[in-house]
């Protein structure tokens, strides 16, 4: 059976995504705790990365993989399917699953112009 993603993440966990996607790489808690401290500017301890690390894998974000007595974290899903599946969070619970009722929302009601209507049909082609 698939794992539940869970797309929601704070400013910190998604900078952690971002890390790992830019990277496309597997990545060790040393890693990640030297581009979090000395590239992003933080300064978090051990504890904090930890839990940050965990929650995204409690939420599928991230997998985990053992090497050795080391582990190893990678991206679960690429940043388009994460954002695919963020969107479509969206839709879910704000609109229903309604793509009607989204464009509608988004177009307060009224009329959408041409330029806006061929793209949209571009996509749906």
């Amino acid at each position: 059976m698939a794992r539940k993603i869970i797309y929601e993440t704070s400013g910190s966990e998604r900078l952690i995504m971002e890390y790992l996607w830019k990277e496309e790489t597997e990545k060790s808690f040393v890693e990640i705790m030297s581009f979090l401290n000395n590239e992003a500017g933080k300064d978090w301890k051990k504890q904090t990365v930890n839990t940050f690390l965990k929650r995204l894998t409690d939420k599928g974000l991230i997998a985990i993989q053992q090497r050795g007595r080391s582990r190893v974290y990678c991206a679960a899903l690429t940043a388009d399917e994460y954002e695919q599946g963020c969107a479509k969070k969206i839709l879910d619970d704000y609109y229903n699953g309604s793509i009607n009722a989204f464009l509608s929302a988004l177009t307060g009601g009224g009329k959408i112009d041409k330029q806006f209507a061929d793209e949209l049909r571009k996509l749906v082609d």
